[in-house]
C-alpha cells in the first residue's frame, strides 16, 4: 500500500467515523424527545453501541496514518 492510498483510506475510515457519530447523536436526540420507556432506553443504548463503533474506526485510522507533530 502506498502512502497516498494509506492517507485515502485513513481519511475514508475518518468520514466514516464521523457520519457514524452524527447517527449515534440523531439516535440520541430522537430518544431524549420520548418519554421514559424501554424504547427510549433501547435509543440511548444503540447510540452508545454507534459512538464505540465510531471510536473504532477513528483508532484504525490512527493505526492506519499515525498522528504527526509535537505537543
Amino acid at each position: 500500500m502506498t502512502i497516498d492510498d494509506e492517507a485515502r483510506k485513513a481519511a475514508a475510515l475518518r468520514a466514516g467515523a464521523a457520519r457514524v457519530r452524527g447517527a449515534a447523536e440523531a439516535l440520541a436526540d430522537r430518544a431524549d424527545a420520548l418519554p421514559r420507556s424501554l424504547q427510549r432506553r433501547l435509543l440511548k443504548l444503540q447510540a452508545g453501541i454507534l459512538r464505540d463503533g465510531a471510536a473504532d474506526l477513528d483508532d484504525k485510522a490512527l493505526a492506519i496514518e499515525p498522528a504527526q507533530g509535537e505537543a
